[in-house]
């Protein structure tokens, strides 16, 4: 048997809904699939994959944020639109802006206790 290309295999764990289902895709047996979830640099190379999957999802994300905001604004100042909609576009909009504050607040204090750490 050739050498196995774990990225593949990795990446196919993470995006199939069963663990016959990837191995079948990375064209091994599911034995083999579970001897390589055994082994700390697959279990690595997994958490690796899955972040980098993460943060490309992130960032497509970020991008739509304004467009979202948008939608919801207009939802929410369209009178047309069913009140339980308006609501639920406003609710949203206030989540999102409360959400913000405090991550922002959070990382602002995450700051200073560093500098102060760093500074003695």
């Amino acid at each position: 048997m050739g050498k196995l290309n774990k990225e593949k295999i990795a990446l196919n764990l993470l995006t199939c809904p069963t663990i016959k289902e990837a191995a079948e895709k990375s064209g091994i047996s599911i034995t083999t699939m579970y001897r390589l979830k055994k082994q700390e640099s697959f279990q690595q190379l997994l958490k690796e994959i899955k972040n980098d999957i993460f943060h490309e999802a992130m960032n497509k994300a970020q991008g739509y944020c304004l467009e979202s905001l948008e939608t919801l604004r207009n939802i929410m100042n369209n009178e047309g639109a069913t009140d339980s909609s308006r609501v639920s576009a406003a609710r949203a909009i206030l989540e999102l802006g409360l959400t913000m504050y405090e991550d922002e607040n959070i990382i602002q204090r995450l700051n200073e206790l560093e500098r102060r750490l760093l500074n003695g």
